[in-house]
């Protein structure tokens, strides 16, 4: 159980992550949690038409990225696959894209 029906019953569940500080720790957990995001039951697409925008942490192992990058291609047959650093779009999101610090003269 994913999402709405795990949390209404979570007293009587046993919750896993399967990411840990945003690096995928189960892989099994993490493809039914793709399924059901992708899936008929939430966004309820067809990768083949869609890119996909993920995020990573800083020190995303090099090994961890290009399997998250293989499941969507091969799994979910996804048109593209963009992987940014999750401190990388909170700066674009701020209109940020040439910070570098400030300077006082």
């Amino acid at each position: 159980m994913v999402g709405d029906d795990a949390s209404k019953l979570r007293s009587m569940l046993e919750v896993n992550y399967p990411m840990e500080n945003g690096i995928v720790r189960s892989w099994e957990d993490m493809k039914y949690l793709w399924d059901y995001t992708f899936g008929p039951e939430k966004l309820n697409i067809d990768p083949r038409n869609c890119k996909v925008l993920l995020t990573e942490p800083p020190l995303n192992p090099t090994k961890n990225r290009e399997k998250i990058i293989e499941v969507m291609f091969e799994t979910y047959q996804f048109d593209g696959v963009y992987i940014a650093i999750q401190a990388v779009l909170t700066l674009y999101a701020q209109g940020k894209t040439a910070f570098c610090g400030e300077i006082e003269s």
